[in-house]
């Protein structure tokens, strides 16, 4: 069994995987070109006992060694700056977040745009929940008349 991760959203074993879903494929039809699913690649945490894909290119092995600054396990910090970096500090961070050697300074931009992007709050995700009011707290809120009979059926003290 062949160990994979999905780049895009597709459907293989009786399940719609998602993007970044890991799972198994059997080894004859991912060793058929025709029958492997085109949208997963191998888990390069799997593959060739854990060494993994070290040249960014997308296939397992490689003939550079592994690099750390790749990905890993720590933050990716951008800085609020982030237009005004140098082209080596862009494409380094853009690399962390890929996980793969970024070449193009456009698309270490691009990268770094979505990124930021992505990162930021949905709007009034901070916002307290709302308020529920009869109708009486809200006229008494607003400050308008009170009405002056009472609905049938609700208590009321006595105030003799």
């Amino acid at each position: 069994m062949a160990k994979v991760v999905a780049t895009s959203r597709g459907y293989f074993g009786g399940v719609v995987r998602e993007i970044g879903d890991q799972f198994s494929v059997p080894d004859d039809i991912w060793y058929d070109a025709k029958r492997r699913p085109s949208w997963a690649k191998l888990d390069p945490a799997k593959a060739f006992g854990g060494k993994g894909d070290h040249d960014g290119d997308g296939t397992v092995g490689g003939s550079k060694p592994a690099d750390d600054n790749l990905g890993g396990s720590a933050p990716i910090v951008v800085p609020p700056d982030w237009q005004n970096l140098s082209v080596g500090e862009a494409r380094k961070i853009a690399s962390q977040i890929a996980g793969h050697e970024v070449k193009k300074v456009k698309d270490a931009h691009e990268i770094i745009a979505a990124f930021v992007e992505a990162s930021k709050p949905a709007p009034f995700s901070d916002a307290p929940e709302p308020v529920q009011q009869t109708t009486a707290e809200a006229m008494k809120a607003i400050g308008a008349n009170q009405p002056d009979w009472v609905a049938p059926g609700t208590p009321q003290p006595v105030t003799e």
